[in-house]
């Protein structure tokens, strides 16, 4: 089962759910650590499933158990492309938004470090 947050174009799926829609393109984050220090992978995550976004494709993160690094991830494609309000709000409002949808969400303080220094990298409004 997908999870979907973003107008059924960004979704979340654990591995254990990998059954989706036909043409929905998977990244998979299981290659990150739930403690991911590189920004450098983060950012490039964020770039591939925007990338895909914005051809058109409807896109699942998947990572093990869906709490995580797929939350951490798709969090950051949200903010990444909203781009608008300042910090608290446009990652708080997104999170919650996430949360809504995915009641398992629960992204590590570290992961959210990194993510947000992935988007500083990215657009420079995130530290």
């Amino acid at each position: 089962m997908t999870y979907w947050i973003w107008e059924k174009r960004l979704g979340i799926i654990s591995l254990f759910e990998s059954m989706t829609e036909e043409g929905v393109v998977i990244v998979d984050v299981r290659d990150l650590s739930d403690v991911e220090k590189s920004v450098e992978k983060v950012m490039n995550k964020i770039n591939i499933v925007t990338s895909l976004l914005c051809t058109g494709e409807r896109v699942a993160v998947r990572c093990i158990a869906g709490m995580n690094r797929s939350c951490g991830i798709a969090l950051g494609v949200m903010c990444y492309m909203v781009k608008k309000g300042d910090l608290e709000e446009t990652w708080e409002y997104n999170y919650e938004k996430l949360k809504s949808k995915v009641g398992r969400a629960m992204i590590t303080p570290q992961f959210e470090r990194t993510v947000k220094a992935a988007l500083h990298k990215l657009d420079g409004r995130y530290k």
